[in-house]
């Protein structure tokens, strides 16, 4: 019965390792570096150490920049999320 529940726990555990990161490939996203500057571009590789960006542009304080591909190490990521879909302008009272 011990060799039954292994291979389930297994299974369960293979899932649970997938990296977050991951959700990400295939999709046009925005990076948040821990520096000022913001990047967009189509993610094609994800994982738990680096993101691989095609058609990247890269928004910095004084410069916007385009790249081809950009690798970002993980420890440079602020954050990620998808390209908005929808922004609105916040009316101050």
């Amino acid at each position: 019965m011990k060799s039954e529940k292994k291979p389930a726990k297994q299974q369960e555990t293979q899932k649970r390792k997938e990296h977050p990161l991951k959700l990400f490939e295939g999709k046009r996203v925005v990076i948040k570096d821990v520096g000022p500057t913001t990047i967009e571009g189509d993610c094609i590789v994800a994982e738990p150490g680096y993101l691989l960006i095609t058609n990247a542009k890269i928004i910095g304080t004084k410069h916007i920049a385009e790249a081809q591909l950009l690798y970002i190490p993980h420890h440079r990521i602020g954050f990620v999320h998808t390209e908005p879909t929808k922004v609105e302008k916040i009316e101050e009272p």
